[in-house]
């Protein structure tokens, strides 16, 4: 009997215990972390022998910036289970980040004698003896770190900061180039590796370096003021040191001829060259060609103005408020306040603009652009020239899925993308699209749907656009929002978790997993060794997928912090960045950024990403630890991320996992990201002409 009384009361306290847990959790994932760390440690207590809710307490109070409590939270917990390596090497990051070197090595070292070459441990290691200036341990721990983590382009990246530090510069240049062949995004890599360049006096690399930065981060001050200085030292012109793609003959596809396999479909109004917020470019200059000869007429009249001949270039200058066309011999063929129309002189021809240095938006300047359908060109107060594709919703399919993602990716993988991109093309052409106010359907970015047109067309993902001809995803019989990103990381987010995402049945928080297996959301500390490991997903696909897009990191510094955060918000200088708010999955959604002058909130998907350095975040999946002085005044940020986009819907990586490790074809993978929804086909239909 007493046995059984001992037994009840075991199972009551373990139910008990659950509960606080679940609470605790809940008030992690709404940001209050005091609270949720409080709720922790009472289940500490009311389970006296269990490590877990002492480690999760710990996390909650490094989040809230409280390191001193949290790293006493982790010793208690080491003295429930001694033996365990994460927790130790945990405790060494929060004592390396308070600047206690020596106890930040203990406990480094006693993880890797726990479990050898335990990685986070190595890297903790390295990055106390580079702080005492003890170079040769610095680089051997490293490179152990390298050789656990050979993808991930944060290695190499720290290896770098390291060589330069000890003034190895020729080693910090490769690093930094081996960091950039992993990850060509990574700003923070660029920047560096322009200073090493310019400080060699190799100055037109210096200022290719530069000009990439801007790619990813326009207006940013350094590379901005830098390509400056370095423009008059310079040996060969810009367009010499970047020489733009050309298009120099008709794109052959073999075997397949997509456009005369698919049917004729609805026409769409596709704006070119746009911004990050879909609105039209400074298009100021604008030189057109055509392998078959082109035709310009006026939108209204009707009127031919002009007919070029096949592979002659031709100008359209913004001049006056107008839209002004240019012979190759500068003779003035009009000057147009309206629209004009930009046709190919055969059928199934294309429109082809000439890159241009002159020009003041990137995306003409850089490469030449080929697209199928007709160009319509008319003038933007103030602005420069607008351009829009007028072309067949079929034809725009065979730009966009390779847009988005990989022509070698497995084939139902691209036949899901396919479907994917053609409902949006119907929500977003609805009523007139969201860009109605600009004269177009959808825009050729991110902001509505990557679009590229005919020159990065390819035989795969052409073939998957006519295999799923008119088929659209459905949910209760009407065209699904159908989002996508591309790689979450490991997990899904609900939309219901993203503030103006709205609340949609479809649009679930899950794992990116093997769709036979079952994974709970991860609690505080588990979250901690997932994002800042390399863990299972389906978007983990070593060889099809960059490393870089499912796991990355960023070390900015204190002083660029502060100038970026103070860009947009009057904070004064930086003391604390906390996560306030996470999905289940993990993702930050909402932010605090803690200053001197004042506190502000930030609760928007996009503004969390772009606040947090001078490039954008590629997600909002991360986790952010405050690197100090001893004096408690902050040195740097570290955050380790993973994912590249919102992760709300179709994980694009995600689904060439699914097909290429677990043979899922398109359906499988629209129902596992989409649970709930159905494929139909839709007929397009024409208006007849008045």
């Amino acid at each position: 009997m007493r046995r059984l009384n001992i037994i009840l009361l075991f199972l009551v306290l373990q139910s008990h215990t659950a509960s606080a847990a679940g609470g605790a959790y809940e008030l992690y994932l709404r940001g209050n972390l005091s609270a949720a760390a409080s709720a922790y440690l009472a289940a500490a207590e009311a389970s006296p022998t269990e490590p877990k809710p002492l480690m999760n307490a710990a996390m909650c109070l490094k989040a809230a910036g409280r390191y001193p409590e949290a790293a006493a939270a982790l010793v208690r917990a080491l003295s429930r289970d001694p033996h365990n390596a994460d927790i130790y090497s945990e405790l060494g990051w929060l004592r390396f980040h308070m600047a206690d070197y020596l106890g930040a090595s203990s406990a480094f070292e006693t993880a890797i004698r726990i479990q050898a070459l335990h990685p986070r441990a190595e890297l903790g290691l390295a990055s106390v003896y580079s702080n005492l200036g003890e170079k040769e341990k610095t680089l051997e721990h490293l490179e152990k770190y390298r050789k656990l983590r050979p993808d991930f382009a944060g290695v190499d990246y720290i290896l770098a900061w390291n060589y330069m530090n000890f003034k190895m510069v020729r080693e910090a240049e490769a690093a930094l180039i081996e960091a950039l062949r992993k990850d060509p995004s990574f700003t923070e890599a660029r920047l560096p590796l322009a200073g090493i360049y310019a400080r060699q006096g190799k100055f037109n690399e210096a200022w290719n370096q530069y000009y990439r930065v801007l790619d990813y981060a326009p207006g940013h001050p350094v590379a901005s003021k830098m390509m400056k200085v370095l423009e008059g030292k310079l040996t060969k012109q810009p367009e010499e040191i970047r020489p733009p793609f050309k298009i120099t003959k008709p794109l052959q596809m073999a075997p397949l001829d997509a456009a005369s396999k698919l049917s004729p479909s609805v026409k769409i109004r596709v704006g070119l060259g746009t911004t990050s917020t879909g609105k039209q470019g400074r298009n100021n200059l604008l030189k057109i060609k055509s392998f078959e000869g082109l035709t310009v007429t006026g939108k209204a009249s009707g009127k031919l103005f002009a007919r070029i001949p096949p592979d002659e270039a031709w100008t359209t200058v913004f001049e006056d408020g107008k839209v002004t066309l240019k012979g190759p011999d500068g003779t003035v063929y009009g000057r147009f306040q309206g629209p004009i129309l930009v046709k190919p002189a055969k059928a199934g021809g294309t429109v082809i603009f000439d890159a241009d240095y002159r020009t003041k938006n990137p995306w003409f300047r850089g490469a030449d652009r080929q697209y199928r359908g007709y160009i319509e060109l008319y003038p933007i107060k103030g602005r420069g020239i607008g351009v829009v594709n007028v072309i067949e919703n079929e034809l725009y399919l065979l730009g966009v899925v390779p847009s988005e993602v990989a022509p070698q990716w497995p084939y139902e993988s691209l036949k899901a993308q396919a479907v994917l991109a053609r409902t949006q093309v119907l929500i977003r052409r609805a009523r007139g699209g969201i860009h109605k106010a600009d004269g177009y359907h959808l825009c050729d970015g991110q902001h509505c749907q990557a679009y590229k047109g005919k020159s990065i067309e390819a035989n795969t993902t052409n073939r998957a656009v006519v295999d799923t001809e008119g088929e659209i995803l459905t949910y209760h019989g009407r065209p699904a929002y159908t989002f996508y990103h591309s790689n979450c990381g490991g997990w899904i987010q609900a939309s219901k978790e993203v503030t103006g995402w709205g609340d949609s049945p479809y649009l679930v928080t899950k794992p990116d997993i093997n769709p036979d297996k079952h994974e709970d959301p991860l609690d505080p500390w588990d979250f901690q060794l997932w994002i800042t490991g390399n863990p299972q997903a389906n978007c983990n696909y070593p060889g099809r997928v960059r490393s870089a897009e499912f796991r990355w990191m960023k070390i900015i510094r204190q002083k660029d912090m502060t100038f970026r955060v103070n860009k947009d918000y009057a904070v004064g200088e930086l003391t604390d960045i906390i996560p306030l708010k996470r999905a289940p999955s993990g993702n930050v959604n909402a932010l605090k950024l803690v200053g001197k002058k004042k506190s502000v909130i930030v609760d928007r998907e996009h503004l969390i990403r772009n606040i947090l350095g001078f490039s954008s975040l590629k997600s909002t999946l991360f986790t952010i630890e405050v690197n100090r002085f001893k004096n408690g005044k902050v040195r740097n940020y570290w955050i380790y991320g993973g994912g590249w986009g919102h992760a709300i819907g179709m994980c694009q990586s995600g689904a060439a996992g699914l097909a290429g490790k677990f043979g899922k074809n398109y359906q499988e993978i629209m129902e596992f990201y989409f649970p709930g929804t159905d494929i139909r086909r839709v007929k397009y239909v024409r208006k007849a002409k008045k």
